[in-house]
């Protein structure tokens, strides 16, 4: 390269050049030629298969992965190829929103304690409202059997005195029957 030349920037590479013109890619002329007979289309394809035989080389050619090429910045129309391609929307990823399996395992287990200290805590405070209900119900209910306890009663003997009373609302709330007193 002479010292007179334009200066290349380092990022312009050449890719190699490969000439596909004489290569055997397969059939050729099958598409070209629409008039073939298919005794001749069969004939070359046994041939190739014979061929293939003597070799004994089978080629399997699974059609490549297209490539997503970075084509953002490269200025063809500006002539400028040299351009450093720009990055694409996938590489921008932020890598706070992502986190590794080790710390997503570290999280879950945290999680997973937490909610059972919360539940552990949640049944003790269930069971002391519970306890204290049965205390209170149990007073109410001790409280009621030594008010009938305490009662002064007096046994109604006189069938005329129990009918005056009956008719009387007030008297009438007074009037207990001699089984209720007995289930205390």
């Amino acid at each position: 390269m002479a010292d007179d030349a334009a200066p290349v920037p380092p990022q312009y590479t050449t890719g190699p050049v490969t000439d596909f013109r004489n290569a055997a890619l397969g059939l050729v002329g099958y598409k070209k030629c629409r008039k073939r007979k298919m005794e001749d289309y069969q004939e070359q394809v046994d041939q190739e298969e014979a061929q293939m035989d003597e070799t004994e080389e089978i080629r399997v050619t699974m059609p490549a992965k297209r490539l997503k090429l970075n084509t953002v910045g490269v200025g063809k129309a500006s002539g400028r190829g040299w351009k450093v391609p720009g990055e694409r929307a996938g590489s921008l990823r932020n890598p706070l929103l992502s986190s590794s399996w080790d710390k997503k395992m570290a999280d879950k287990a945290a999680a997973q304690q937490f909610k059972a200290v919360k539940k552990a805590a949640l049944d003790a405070y269930k069971e002391k409202k519970q306890k204290l209900k049965q205390q209170r119900e149990a007073n109410i209910a001790r409280k009621e059997e030594n008010r009938k306890k305490s009662l002064i009663t007096q046994k109604i003997s006189n069938p005329a005195t129990l009918k005056r009373m009956m008719k009387s609302k007030k008297e009438r709330k007074k009037l207990m029957t001699a089984d209720t007193l007995k289930s205390v």
